[in-house]
């Protein structure tokens, strides 16, 4: 039978399970197959004995929290949609709108910035890691390679350094070539808008692997 840990108290090295018949089954440390301490929500399969649990292995562990550092540094483990738009998502995009907001009121102009416009640029520099780092934990949950997001990254920085190219040449006055790097740099441009369609409905709106994967547990807590 299946079920997960409600609780395990280390000094009485006993505990309860929850089980899926709706039962609750007592156990000891003694009737676990893996030598692990159980800690709560942790997935089980046991053998029900009388209102008590054996036999009783950890088939998935319980989903912890990444810290906060953990969180906006490291590529490793799962979050969920919820954790990738409330915590990284929203928060970046309300602190865009409000900088952007405060340095219109300002009077700020890309030829003539100030303040706001030097917090907004440093704030796009800043979120530049955590937003891989987090966007990779998402293409985790889904169960893929962290490694896909050199398909958004790459053509990006390319089409960056083309339209730089292309511009040094217009400020050159070759303005056939800067039209031929222009044009490259549109197509590299349209390439990264069509695969971030693909990240933003795949990686941002769809749920993750029900369960564990090769990347850890479910972030999602059991129902």
């Amino acid at each position: 039978m299946k079920g997960s840990i409600i609780g395990f108290d280390p000094d009485t090295e006993t505990g309860a399970i929850s089980a899926d018949d709706g039962q609750r089954y007592d156990f000891a440390a003694a009737d676990l197959v893996t030598p692990v301490t159980p800690k709560p929500r942790d997935l089980v399969e046991f053998t029900p004995d009388e209102g008590n649990a054996t036999a009783i292995r950890v088939v998935e562990p319980a989903y912890e929290p990444p810290s906060w550092g953990s969180f906006y540094f490291s590529a490793r483990g799962r979050i969920s949609r919820s954790q990738y738009w409330l915590r990284f998502v929203v928060p970046i995009f309300t602190a865009v709108v409000i900088l952007r907001l405060a340095a219109f009121v300002h009077g700020e102009t890309r030829s003539d910035s100030g303040v706001f416009l030097l917090l907004l640029n440093l704030l796009y520099l800043a979120s530049l890691w955590p937003g891989t780092a987090t966007l990779v934990k998402r293409i985790h949950d889904r169960n893929k390679s962290g490694w896909l997001v050199l398909l958004l990254h790459i053509p990006f920085a390319l089409a960056i350094t083309v339209a730089v190219v292309a511009l040094a040449e217009v400020a050159a006055h070759n303005i056939h070539a800067g039209n031929q790097w222009a044009d490259l740099g549109a197509v590299l441009f349209g390439a990264v808008g069509i695969v971030g369609i693909w990240f933003f409905v795949d990686f941002s709106c769809m749920r993750g692997t029900v369960g564990a994967n090769r990347y850890g547990p479910d972030p999602v807590p059991r129902r």
